[in-house]
């Protein structure tokens, strides 16, 4: 059955993406985390670093009504 809740991404789910980032990436996620929890976009990618032209590295979270379910972290 679907669930028509909306859930943004915050608490335990959001700590765990800014424990492990930089200052300046900290910044990046929560412009994109706000930006999406403003208009309520269930599913989404912050994408800190793009992967490149094949799709493969960089550094980005796909996050699903709140949940990271996909990351890519490449130094």
């Amino acid at each position: 059955m679907y669930n028509a809740t909306y859930h943004p991404l915050e608490g335990d789910n959001l700590k765990n993406i800014l424990d492990n980032a930089s200052e300046e990436e900290k910044k990046v996620i929560m412009e994109q985390v706000n930006a999406a929890t403003a208009i309520k976009t269930r599913n989404y990618r912050i994408t800190i670093v793009p992967p490149d032209e094949r799709g493969r590295g960089g550094t980005w979270y796909n996050v699903e009504n709140g949940i990271v379910t996909g990351s890519c972290r490449e130094e």
